[in-house]
């Protein structure tokens, strides 16, 4: 005699259908707190450093060069050598093989913190204030030259790590949590690719209806590789 499975059967119906009702009601409780014109936000970790600084000119971009701007090349120079600035992408790369598997984020923690950052550095715009602010609290008593190497080794780096590291100015991290929590908010969902199973990011920020999302994207995707930040349609 066949064992009866009827109470399983039902069961697993009745998960399913739980399942699928509180995806439907977390949905709607989402749509109370995201309005049209707030960010649906991809970060994937993949190409992290794309935007580094190409060195190389064609023959023609060189030949418009003033003379003392033109690169050396072989038509104009067969003594000196090229010597090209260094390319930050070979300190991780590794060849190509079908047994290497491909570069995955950074640890599951250590990329949330990067995105928090980021996140409070986006409200910190947000509540009115500006990047600047934040320099000048971590450039104080820097002068000339010495202060445009710390502005140059800031431009595509992390401000509020600088700001964690400097016991001088550690007391604005409360002041930017404070202003950027009050002015945005967000919800974070982790998930693994279908494909690769790569783990990577969405969000949903609200607040941001008055920054310039194009200019936060090449923010993104400096700092977090392949990225997309989209408006919420409806």
């Amino acid at each position: 005699m066949l064992k009866d499975r009827k109470r399983m059967v039902e069961r697993i119906a009745a998960n399913t259908l739980l399942g699928h009702q509180m995806v439907q009601e977390y949905g709607d409780f989402l749509r109370t707190l995201f309005l049209i014109g707030d960010w649906f936000v991809t970060l994937t970790f993949r190409d992290r450093l794309q935007d580094s600084k190409q060195e190389s000119l064609s023959p023609i971009e060189n030949a418009h060069k003033a003379p003392s701007q033109r690169r050396e090349t072989p038509q104009n120079s067969r003594i000196k050598p090229v010597k090209y600035q260094r390319d930050p992408r070979l300190d991780t790369w590794e060849p190509d093989s079908k047994y290497r598997r491909e570069p995955g984020p950074p640890v599951r923690d250590a990329a949330l913190r990067e995105i928090e950052h980021w996140l409070l550095e986006l409200g910190w715009e947000a509540a009115g204030h500006t990047r600047q602010e934040i320099f000048n609290q971590l450039a104080d008593g820097l002068y000339g030259n010495e202060r445009r190497r710390f502005a140059r080794r800031l431009c595509k780096g992390c401000l509020i790590c600088a700001v964690f590291e400097d016991p001088v100015s550690f007391h604005l991290d409360y002041e930017i949590r404070k202003a950027a929590t009050a002015a945005i908010g967000w919800v974070i969902a982790e998930e693994f690719g279908r494909a690769g199973g790569r783990w990577h990011v969405h969000l949903l920020i609200r607040g941001v209806q008055r920054l310039r999302r194009k200019q936060w994207w090449k923010r993104a995707f400096v700092r977090f590789g392949r990225s997309r930040i989209e408006p919420i349609h409806e």
